[in-house]
């Protein structure tokens, strides 16, 4: 079979881009935006616009559709597509980026847009095959383009690494993921775009159901489910049994068994009348009933959590979600002629009530908290006879989980319209700053701070240079390091750099020998010797962070910032960034020098 010209080729990818133009746009902007976001420096300004470009790529690509099918002038079009980029403005503006609810956010509002792109386009059309044709196509598709960037990626990978080891010019790490970037964002929208049917193609005589899909169906997912729910119905056995609650773990289980056993409930849809498949109406009668009592075990453990620790944006979704699904399951027992597309459009709106406002996760999640704290407190102030640890770990956890939300106004409701201790809140939380400002607060609130987690056993403390720049007067060289074990690249030397298991002395080795070795102890010393202020991040003078080696000669090591990890009063271990500075005479050191260290094992 002869390959089409590559003419051909290049006239059937411009007739994909007109179609979806600001699909594709977006698919650069996101690329080119990430790329950035990998260099030296970069802000993190630029990561927060990749992934908000990234959604534009199922918001827009809904919105061509929608558009096409019910042939809308341009004006109109466009007027959507301003619509559009005017949401993802504003998401920009008021998202934090990926920390751990701000992914959740993330995601969620992902799957709000993906969902809207898979049933908006064909609201109005009863067909309910054409439906699913549409959503086949989609999904066919994107198992395709997923394949295509894959093989790209490794072939030109080994084409690279060809490159780098034949011809001497070396190719970074970066420059691989940035090349996993082009193909996982721009290859793969284009050729994912380009499987999206026409209006009348979904209208003509129905197309031959893939045998692939029948056989990955029957004989990959449902014996999935079925494993899936055999292990939660013994569980479930076992529970009865021993009186013993679910375990938290259980979510992961039940929304396997739910993602795939209704992916395979979607997938078979238009066989479920063939006479010749017996398998695929017992599989639709039985799916549901078992998963409410999964679904219920689910709920059970997820309000054991709450009842310990309050609700969290995950653990609300997880009620409400659980709630979603015995609804859809009963929907499917009692009607099992039922149109499937009520499983993705009710699915999308829980998604997004629950996204911001009165329903929204965060806020639910914020006004519990609140309430925990207010009644932890009242009982701590209630007299030194009372302040239980119980009730001082509950307040201590509520105020950890309302400061790193920046509730400031819930926080000070609570203690009567201002915050103790009047704190200082960084525009950017690093690594410790929630423990440090929570620790503060509830020291000039007069109550200990102990996290039911333990953080008192298990907290963070971080030191950062007051930044001006890297003195280099003397040196040579200039290397982002970090204390995890790494090879640099030097000149014509490969480093080893070798951290102990505290990260408290660090050995850089060269041709199989030690050459410096820096010890942090006394920088840990007089870190711990300043008083602490209780402030979230604390600031020091570069010059304090700056390590001359205890072995060897012509380096240095400037951090600029130190995370001191303590077990009660005692230091467990370090996490650190910073440079390492070497001169031209740095390997006049050899391991032959007398007293020279042995470097730690990796």
């Amino acid at each position: 079979m002869a390959l089409p010209p590559a003419s051909a080729l290049a006239r059937r990818a411009w007739r994909v881009f007109a179609r979806f133009p600001i699909t594709i746009a977006f698919a650069v902007a996101a690329t080119t935006l990430g790329i950035v976001a990998t260099t030296n420096g970069a802000s993190e300004a630029w990561t927060r616009g990749a992934f908000v470009a990234a959604l534009g790529l199922p918001l827009f690509f809904g919105i061509r559709l929608v558009a096409e099918y019910r042939r809308w002038a341009v004006r109109w079009w466009l007027l959507l597509v301003a619509g559009g980029a005017a949401v993802l403005a504003g998401f920009y503006l008021t998202w934090r980026g990926m920390d751990d609810y701000g992914a959740l956010q993330y995601f969620q509002l992902s799957a709000v847009l993906h969902l809207a792109a898979a049933v908006l386009p064909l609201v109005g059309v009863r067909d309910e095959d054409a439906f699913w044709q549409y959503n086949r196509r989609l999904f066919l598709g994107f198992l395709r383009a997923a394949v295509y960037a894959v093989v790209l990626f490794v072939g030109l990978c080994i084409a690279f690494g060809a490159v780098d080891h034949l011809m001497g010019l070396e190719i970074s790490d970066k420059g691989y993921f940035r090349l996993w970037l082009v193909m996982a964002i721009v290859v793969t929208t284009w050729v994912f775009v380009s499987s999206a049917p026409r209006l009348e193609e979904l209208r003509s005589p129905q197309e031959v159901y893939p045998r692939g899909l029948k056989l990955f169906t029957q004989y990959v997912l449902t014996p999935l489910v079925a494993v899936y729910l055999a292990i939660l119905l013994a569980y479930l056995g076992k529970i009865l049994i021993t009186g013993q609650w679910p375990r938290g773990w259980i979510g992961w289980l039940v929304s396997s068994v739910s993602v795939a056993g209704i992916l395979g409930f979607l997938l078979v849809h238009p066989l479920r009348n063939d006479p010749d498949e017996g398998w695929i109406r017992l599989y639709q009668r039985w799916l549901f009933v078992p998963l409410i009592p999964a679904v219920v075990m689910l709920l059970l453990a997820v309000a054991k959590r709450i009842a310990a620790y309050g609700v969290t944006e995950l653990r609300y979704l997880g009620v409400v979600l659980g709630v979603w699904l015995i609804a859809i399951a009963l929907l499917f027992i009692v009607r099992r002629e039922h149109g499937i597309r009520v499983i993705p459009i009710s699915l999308a709106l829980v998604l997004l009530v629950t996204l911001g406002g009165p329903l929204g996760a965060t806020h639910r999640a914020v006004a519990n908290q609140a309430g925990r704290l207010e009644r932890a407190v009242r009982i701590a102030r209630a007299g030194p006879s009372l302040q239980l640890p119980d009730a001082v770990s509950r307040a201590s956890g509520a105020l950890e989980f309302l400061v790193q939300r920046r509730a400031q106004g819930a926080i000070a409701r609570v203690f009567g319209g201002r915050i103790p201790g009047n704190p200082k809140w960084p525009d950017a939380f690093g690594y410790g700053t929630t423990d440090s400002l929570s620790r503060g607060i509830m020291t000039a609130a007069g109550f200990d701070y102990n996290p039911p987690q333990g953080a008192r056993d298990s907290r963070r403390v971080e030191y950062d240079a007051a930044w001006s720049g890297v003195d280099v007067t003397g040196f040579r060289w200039l290397v982002s390091i970090d204390s995890d074990d790494t090879l640099l690249t030097i000149g014509a030397d490969t480093l080893h750099v070798i951290t102990d298991s505290t990260r408290r002395r660090v050995t850089i080795r060269s041709g199989g020998h030690p050459q410096l070795m820096f010890d942090l102890q006394p920088l840990v010393d007089s870190l711990r010797a300043a008083p602490d202020t209780g402030e979230g991040q604390r600031q020091r003078d570069p010059s304090a962070l700056r390590i001359a080696p205890a072995h060897g000669k012509d380096g240095a090591l400037q951090l600029f910032s130190v995370g001191i990890w303590l077990a009660g009063d005692s230091v467990r271990s370090l996490d650190w960034h910073g440079y390492l500075l070497l001169a031209n005479s740095w390997r006049a050191t050899t391991a032959s020098a007398p007293g020279a260290p042995q470097p730690t094992s990796p």
